[in-house]
């Protein structure tokens, strides 16, 4: 956090000293340790809670992108299924037709029906 050295602790050392005297100096320093240690404390406790704030972040865009990459498969999936639901009914529909268009072209095929007059021999000798 700050880069001080053991040189500019003792100058702050003999400064206090100094200015403060030996019966205050021990107190100081203890009020001045305490704030430090505060101060330390809540730096690390905001460093924490930055470094879990960009966390959440990074899983809350991972699980954006996994939720888009399902969209998209199941997007794919709906598509695959309507084709092929598709197929499945222009399949049914065919051989409905084809069943229908086989009875209707049998039948205008079938040219020797009981009622025919040209298929009888017996009505042509009468």
């Amino acid at each position: 956090m700050f880069d001080v050295g053991f040189t500019e602790l003792m100058l702050v050392g003999v400064i206090g000293l100094v200015i403060l005297g030996p019966e205050r100096l021990p107190v100081a320093a203890r009020t001045v340790g305490k704030w430090v240690g505060k101060i330390k404390h809540t730096v690390s406790g905001v460093q924490r809670e930055i470094q879990e704030e960009l966390r959440l972040e990074e899983i809350r865009k991972k699980a954006q992108a996994n939720q888009e990459a399902m969209q998209g498969h199941m997007d794919d999936l709906r598509y695959e299924a309507d084709l092929m639901e598709s197929s499945a009914t222009m399949a049914t529909e065919d051989n409905t037709g084809s069943e229908t268009d086989n009875h209707s072209i049998g039948g205008a095929m079938d040219t020797t029906s009981p009622e025919s007059p040209n298929t009888d021999p017996e009505a042509s000798k009468h």
